[in-house]
């Protein structure tokens, strides 16, 4: 499997670069430059990347690392992350001090949003 990103751009800019628009090239962050006339690859370090877990949703959607995903209840909302100790993927439930596999759960959630673009929905309500 080719790893596919996609980053962050949290400055003046806040924006999410797409996997089409990110490449990964000897420890650089190039992104396609919507500004320029040429159609090119600029480096870009200060960005923030996030990794495709190469799971999908329950509609299909590609889930990347920083993901919330979600339960109509809202209990079992968590932040897709990749845990080394255990190495694999995890969904880090937000109402609790746990976690589950996200390949055991990631066809049955939709995501709900992201931490950059929506942090508001990784803030435990009470």
């Amino acid at each position: 499997m080719i790893p596919k990103f996609r980053a962050w751009d949290g400055s003046s800019l806040c924006r999410m670069y797409s996997p089409e628009e990110v490449m990964v090239c000897d420890s650089d962050i190039w992104i396609f430059d919507e500004d320029s006339e040429s159609n090119e690859w600029i480096v870009n370090n200060d960005l923030v990347l996030m990794q495709s877990t190469g799971l999908t949703d329950k509609y299909g959607k590609e889930i990347f690392e920083g993901d919330i995903l979600g339960t109509k209840d809202g209990l079992l909302n968590g932040v897709v992350k990749f845990n080394i100790d255990l190495g694999m993927w995890t969904n880090s439930l937000l109402r609790y001090n746990n976690f589950e596999r996200l390949c055991s759960i990631a066809n049955s959630r939709e995501i709900i949003g992201n931490i950059y673009e929506n942090p508001e929905l990784a803030e435990v309500s009470s």
